[in-house]
């Protein structure tokens, strides 16, 4: 008697945690590209390779931006008969392309920094400082921009964690620029530069270690599984419950899947669908899961499921509603 049933009847209407803040994305776009320019052109005045390094790694972190406006459009797309979720993923598609720019340019910057420390060159700390302070200013203002929506979706994540970075590496130029001023120390550019370049690696590898987790289809951050699974076995009529899945198909979007074992008393009182209203709203309120399938069926039922979805539940060969880790009962 499995009976599957869907309260969102199709996610292309479903505004992606990275498409609510795309007006902020094109506001900091728009900042970065003013600062790359100024930097390209302070670069060029002051010779200082932090500044130029600066520089790239903002063209990287707005490229990266820009990839992931583009990716929250495609996101919106309404599902196909081939892509029955539409290209949601996108957005994580465009993390790991900003990652792989971000991993060439940081080892990019790191050797070029070494050959400037053997090999220093003059460079115009008064500029050097004019220029840092402007794209310390432009990082400012772009975090405040961003700051909401960090906590929401992983691409805004990943620019605000751009920002930050750039925000430091600013930093770390203005020292630069005073110590060669004061000192007349050329070197210390291209410490700055080696700086930009130790900053970027490791946030691509954190971007990364996000992104694959989404990939792999893991349970997203902010949900306990077993908090899950206890809602559901804790809703009156629910004798049991296995079979649970939560994961990502992008960032802030969240779906579930679940086979509900009801007790005979809810069955024979016809009660699936009040259960299956409390399931769904439970899911939305407790923890922002929209998309949710439940499938209701006789405990008997699991003498008919495959090796593999048994192993995936969980559940020991031999059919036994108090066996294997993925079975729950209600009170």
């Amino acid at each position: 008697m499995g009976t599957g049933h869907n309260h969102d009847h199709g996610v292309s209407g479903v505004q992606t945690a990275t498409g609510s803040h795309r007006r902020r994305l094109i506001v900091v776009l728009a900042i970065y590209a003013s600062i790359i320019l100024a930097q390209v052109v302070g670069a060029w005045i002051t010779n200082s390779l932090a500044l130029a390094a600066e520089a790239m790694h903002m063209a990287v972190d707005a490229s990266g931006i820009l990839i992931a406006l583009i990716a929250t459009l495609l996101a919106t797309k309404a599902a196909s008969a081939k892509r029955s979720y539409g290209l949601m993923r996108a957005e994580i598609v465009a993390v790991l392309i900003n990652c792989l720019l971000l991993f060439g340019l940081g080892g990019f910057i790191l050797f070029e920094a070494v050959e400037r420390w053997f090999n220093p060159s003059e460079v115009a700390g008064g500029g050097v400082i004019v220029f840092a302070v402007i794209g310390l200013a432009g990082a400012a203002a772009s975090l405040v921009i961003l700051n909401r929506g960090a906590k929401e979706s992983l691409n805004v994540k990943a620019a605000f964690l751009e920002v930050m970075s750039d925000g430091i590496g600013a930093a770390a130029i203005i020292v630069s620029g005073i110590l060669n001023v004061t000192l007349g120390w050329n070197q210390g550019d291209a410490l700055a530069a080696a700086a930009i370049g130790v900053i970027i690696l490791p946030r691509a590898f954190m971007l990364l270690k996000q992104a694959v987790n989404l990939i792999m289809q893991g349970v997203p951050n902010g949900i306990d599984l077993e908090e899950v699974r206890e809602s559901i076995v804790d809703t009156e009529g629910v004798e049991a419950v296995h079979s649970l899945h939560v994961w990502g198909l992008t960032s802030g979007v969240s779906v579930m899947s679940a086979h509900i074992v009801p007790t005979d008393t809810a069955t024979d009182a016809g009660d699936h669908p009040r259960m299956l209203d409390e399931l769904t709203l439970v899911m939305r309120e407790r923890f922002g899961i929209e998309h949710c399938t439940f499938q209701f069926e006789e405990l008997a039922h699991l003498d008919h499921e495959g090796l593999m979805h048994r192993d995936l539940a969980g559940l020991s060969p031999t059919p036994s509603v108090s066996g294997g880790q993925h079975v729950g009962h209600s009170h």
